[in-house]
């Protein structure tokens, strides 16, 4: 395994990490707020998420590997930290979408499998990006 394989795998790691640590506070913040029984507020809370993750998508999907430096540490970092914005974004508004959709319907355990999908696809999308552009490196 690569040095820049390892950092791509503790980036991951770190931001399962963060996620796993903001779960609860986004879903305690949202279910005890008065916003929770507000069924109109939060459809627009959920369009307003829903935009967040697209932008953040484009970023994700439009940054490639292919353009760094892979021999230079600062290069590296930015594109390292770049993608962990951009995918915690991700992750973080899949949460939040998780939590104001339990509060609309209940629980809905086929969504919420989707939205793990979604994240996981989009660190399968960083990993094979970084593969592909070590091929044509």
């Amino acid at each position: 395994m690569s040095k820049l394989d390892l950092e791509n795998l503790l980036k991951n790691l770190i931001l399962l990490a963060c996620l796993i640590f903001f779960y609860y506070p986004i879903e305690n913040s949202l279910v005890n707020s008065s916003i929770a029984s507000d069924k109109a507020v939060l459809g627009s809370l959920l369009i307003a998420v829903s935009i967040l993750i697209v932008t953040a998508s484009f970023g994700a999907f439009g940054f490639t590997y292919e353009k760094v430096e892979h021999n230079k540490f600062v290069s590296r970092f930015l594109a390292h930290i770049t993608t962990a914005v951009l995918i915690l974004l991700i992750g973080l508004c899949l949460e939040i979408t998780s939590v104001i959709v339990r509060l609309l319907m209940g629980e809905f355990f086929i969504f919420d499998l989707s939205l793990i999908l979604l994240y996981l696809g989009v660190i399968l999308y960083d990993l094979w990006d970084l593969k592909r552009a070590k091929l044509s490196a």
